[in-house]
């Protein structure tokens, strides 16, 4: 019995292919009552009267754009009840298409901001930031986003951080939490170089020692590694994204509460914990058993 193999395409049919595809995204691109009747479909079948309450058209303009969509074989119409419903085609091109948008959302909202931030490390894709915010960018503050950082954790109820960059709010706020009976459930692990500060400056060793003897167990922990920047989670439900901003001594902070995200930060919480050891522990390590000779 033979056997029937698909051939590769040549290179013409790929460059044709690669022209039509993109000509097919500036179809859709060129009309944003073609994407805005896309998504509600994308949403279930509608009749014609929902579509023009959904998408403010006039009729003409909705036939012209049902008969478009229905031409690249996105849409169809049931012959049973008259409404129109999305293909399997439409629904992945306008998947798709809404990733792409939401790529670009987050890329011309904040560049910079962006441009700083480990997008390789993360296990999301960049477009999960679309609705998130930069917080505090008031440029006469260089340490404003870590404020807000530290504000957050003073009020939260379990804190899940890893630190790459140290500051000393969120301890200080932390600290002060104690003071008025609402401390957190906070678990916070730092990388090689906030270790270092942690155990060098003797005020505070005072302040996490202090927190860990208050709150009676290990609140802070070391991993033998980098980090490429701060991530904290509040409530689970709230991640801090935080990078040192070389510019100005200050950070770039991204808030984010889309559920991407926060999962992510949730599993590196969790495997972050597990590869460190507690702080007090690195401290005894490091100091010197006896005088030298």
């Amino acid at each position: 019995m033979s056997e029937h193999h698909l051939s590769a395409p040549t290179t013409q049919e790929s460059g044709r292919s690669t022209t039509e595809a993109i000509e097919g995204a500036a179809f859709l691109a060129r009309s944003e009552h073609r994407v805005r009747v896309l998504g509600l479909l994308a949403d279930g079948p509608h009749t014609r009267e929902e579509l023009l309450t959904g998408t403010d058209v006039t009729r003409v303009t909705l036939s012209r754009t049902l008969g478009d969509l229905a031409d690249r074989g996105w849409i169809d119409r049931h012959h049973d009840d008259g409404r129109y419903a999305i293909t399997d085609t439409g629904a992945a091109v306008y998947d798709d298409f809404s990733r792409l948008l939401e790529t670009i959302t987050v890329g011309q909202r904040y560049p910079d901001v962006i441009d700083a931030l480990p997008t390789d490390w993360f296990d999301f894709e960049l477009r999960c930031l679309a609705d998130s915010d930069v917080v505090a960018t008031d440029g006469a503050d260089p340490l404003a986003g870590m404020r807000v950082v530290a504000n957050a954790v003073g009020r939260a109820t379990t804190v899940r951080a890893i630190v790459s960059s140290f500051t000393t709010l969120p301890m200080y706020a932390h600290a002060e939490s104690l003071h008025t009976g609402d401390a957190p459930d906070a678990t916070v692990v730092f990388d090689r170089g906030a270790t270092d500060v942690s155990l060098e400056n003797p005020d505070l060793v005072d302040r996490w020692q202090m927190i860990e003897a208050a709150t009676e167990r290990p609140v802070y922990y070391s991993a033998d590694q980098r980090f490429p920047c701060n991530v904290d989670l509040i409530d689970d439900e709230t991640v801090f994204l935080s990078v040192s901003n070389g510019a100005t001594g200050g950070f770039h902070v991204v808030r984010s509460t889309r559920p991407a995200v926060v999962d992510w930060a949730r599993e590196l919480a969790t495997e972050k914990r597990a590869e460190a050891i507690p702080l007090e522990r690195r401290q005894s390590e490091t100091e010197p058993v006896g005088p030298r000779t």
